[in-house]
Order: C-alpha cells, then sequence, then structure tokens
C-alpha cells in the first residue's frame, strides 16, 4: 500500500468532504495497493465552479487540522498546493474533469468518493497513448492484471476519445513506451521495480490487446462488456453471452437491475 503516512492522513481526514461531484482519481486509488508511490493526490470535478470551493473548504480542513497548505495554483479549472507536515509534503490538486465516464464515483471506506477503477483504467490508457511518462507505462500494467484487461480497457476507451481506435490506441502506447535508465530511478516505489520485467509484461499486455481488438466487429467498439456483474473482457465468438455497456454524463449502472446489484455487491464486499 504505497500511500505515505502523510497522504493517508490527508486522505482520511478529508474523506467525509468527497461526494460524487468531487472524488478522487488519478493514480492514488490504484497506488494504495501497488508498489508505486504517488506524488499527488487528484480531486477531479464534474464543473469548473465546484473546484475553488472544493480546494477552498478541504485547506480549511487542513490547516485547522495543523497542515501547511502553500498554493501553487489558482486557476478556475485547477487549483494546486503543497501540503506539508512534520516535514514530510505531497501536492494535492482540485481540477475540472470530463463528466463523461462508464461508471458513476463510487463510495470507498478510506477515500470517501472515487473514480471507479474501470473508468480510472480508461483514463490511465488515454494518458499512457498522449504522453511520456514511466509512470503511466507501470500503472497501466497494474490496472490489465488487477482490474480489466487492457484488450477490454482500450476497447471501451476510445468511446472517452473520438478520434482514437483500439489499434490506434496501442499503437501509441506500444510507441511512447521506451525510457530511459534516469526515468526509471526516478520512479518513489516500495521495492525497487525491474525495468526489463515491467515491459515483458507490457509487451504481452499490447500484444493480447491487439489479438483481441482484431477480432472484434467495429460497430461495437467503445462499450464494456459485463459478465455476473463485472466487466470483462468477452469472448469475441460469443458476444451475444454478455450485457453491453456504454459511457453517459456522469456514468451510469447497468439497465438489468440484477446485474446493479451484483456490482454494488461486489464494490461493498470487505476484503
Amino acid at each position: 500500500m504505497p500511500l505515505t503516512s502523510l497522504q493517508s492522513y490527508i486522505l482520511q481526514l478529508l474523506a467525509e468532504h468527497r461526494d460524487p461531484e468531487s472524488f478522487l482519481a488519478g493514480s492514488t486509488p490504484l497506488n494504495r495497493n501497488t508498489l508505486r508511490y504517488s506524488g499527488d493526490i487528484d480531486v477531479f470535478h464534474d464543473r469548473e465552479e465546484l473546484v475553488a470551493a472544493a480546494a477552498l473548504s478541504d485547506a480549511k480542513v487542513l490547516q485547522k487540522a495543523g497542515y501547511s497548505v502553500t498554493w501553487l495554483r489558482q486557476l478556475p479549472s485547477l487549483y494546486s498546493a503543497l501540503i506539508e507536515l512534520n516535514g514530510e509534503a505531497t501536492r494535492m490538486e482540485w481540477v475540472v474533469d470530463s463528466d463523461y465516464r462508464f461508471f458513476p464515483a463510487r463510495r470507498d471506506d478510506l477515500l470517501g468518493f472515487v473514480l471507479d477503477p474501470v473508468d480510472l483504467a480508461m483514463n490511465k490508457a488515454l494518458a499512457a497513448a498522449g504522453r511520456h511518462e514511466v509512470r503511466d507505462i507501470v500503472d497501466l500494467v497494474n490496472f490489465h492484471e488487477k482490474v480489466l484487461p487492457l484488450g477490454a480497457i482500450v476497447w471501451a476507451a476510445v468511446d472517452k476519445s473520438p478520434g482514437f481506435t483500439p489499434e490506434g490506441l496501442i499503437a501509441e502506447i506500444r510507441r511512447n513506451s521506451h525510457y530511459p535508465a534516469a526515468d526509471w530511478k526516478a520512479l518513489v516505489t516500495a521495492e525497487p521495480l525491474d525495468p526489463a520485467l515491467v515491459l515483458a509484461r507490457l509487451r504481452g499486455a499490447l500484444d493480447e490487446a491487439e489479438a483481441f481488438v482484431s477480432r472484434m466487429p467495429t460497430a461495437k467498439a467503445g462499450l464494456l462488456f459485463l459478465e455476473n456483474g463485472k466487466a470483462v473482457q468477452p469472448d469475441p465468438d460469443h458476444l451475444d453471452g454478455y450485457q453491453t455497456h456504454a459511457g453517459q454524463r456522469r456514468g451510469h449502472w447497468p439497465s438489468s437491475a440484477e446485474v446493479s446489484s451484483a456490482m454494488l455487491e461486489r464494490y461493498n464486499a470487505k476484503d
């Protein structure tokens, strides 16, 4: 669980201030169960007017609890601050982001409300295709292995970024997957990562994803497939055995009450 002690305290302190329109996203919800430390805490909002209100409210709570809050940026769509206590520091950002997603933000015992892991995975795939950051590759491998296979991630993610095809998204991720040793050394992790092993896992995931999307019907690009209340990578030869799920503004649970109930039970289950 590589959250720093400072990040854990901040998240617990502010958890009750998160809601379905002011929720944790970015890498923090994933990395509490992986080896990579996140350098910041991201709070997403569907509307620009919510950003400043949430940032200033959270800052008051933090300052009352003894934290130092130093503002780095205060823009309508982005507030950024350095949070410090007892020699530890982390960055926190409150931003506006697209409200188009597959599922609503969901309640989390530690973090308050978080972006659904499947939407987090799609956002990470789009980030890995659009920028050159080694952390994106590390996170994407974890999403592939712990949340949803990469083929299903990129297949649905193109609905969030019109103009991309699944094949094109895979190609861009592959193109952005070459990093010098210095970039790997700059990652802060609980244990050392083996770049060769991570890249081998990534190549395997990309190869599997390419094989998967090549067998899928183009007309169904941008859809998730559900089985027993869980997003899965379907068998392209038996698509009629799955429920399809499309994105929409602010996300939604599946139309089937039975599937929706199964998903909620899975998310609310205790470890």
